[in-house]
């Protein structure tokens, strides 16, 4: 088991810079439409979560065309494609680590009110490539190398994925109610 898990990291390890550069300007471009779109919405059709909505996209927004912006100009200059990437690393983990801790208050305190969605394995899959970036990217050469880092993208896959499930089925329970 350990020798194939090593193997599919290994493969994983083996993606080249500039598609890995290509998915980050299409996660970029998902959040700035995703945040962008319903920021819009806010000022067109006032709602009680439109201040969420706002704070959310206050930060969002600003980082999705950093990344975007970045990537594009590690597109152009190969040069630069390990520091740019690095630095998606640590804004992707720490988008993750923020997702990971709203999807748990979803978990301990209920659905939020108003239009609430939740698609089934995309928080599993934005916490385990973000940490694969920044497991490959971000972090020293030295590090690199050792189990735990090596595997970490798979732990936090492996961490992800009971929460993730667990908002689905809050949702679930929550909407089966309100149905009957």
């Amino acid at each position: 088991m350990n020798g194939t898990l090593r193997a599919l990291l290994g493969k994983a390890n083996a993606v080249p810079e500039h598609a890995l550069l290509w998915v980050n300007v299409g996660l970029a471009c998902f959040v700035a439409l995703a945040h962008g779109g319903a920021l819009a919405i806010t000022y067109a059709k006032p709602s009680p979560e439109a201040e969420n909505i706002r704070q959310i996209a206050m930060f969002s927004l600003p980082i999705a065309a950093i990344v975007i912006v970045t990537a594009a100009t590690a597109l152009i200059r190969a040069d630069l494609r390990r520091r740019v990437l690095g630095i998606h690393g640590i804004v992707l983990a720490g988008s993750a680590v923020a997702l990971l801790l709203w999807a748990l208050d979803i978990l301990l305190h209920g659905i939020p009110e108003g239009g609430f969605s939740w698609s089934p394995g995309l928080l599993s899959a934005w916490v385990g490539y973000s940490f694969f970036v920044l497991c490959r990217f971000s972090l020293p050469i030295e590090l690199r190398s050792r189990s735990a880092i090596f595997y970490a993208p798979l732990v936090a896959l492996v961490v992800a994925m009971p929460i993730d499930v667990g908002v689905l089925i809050r949702l679930a329970t929550s909407v089966g109610p309100r149905l009957g």
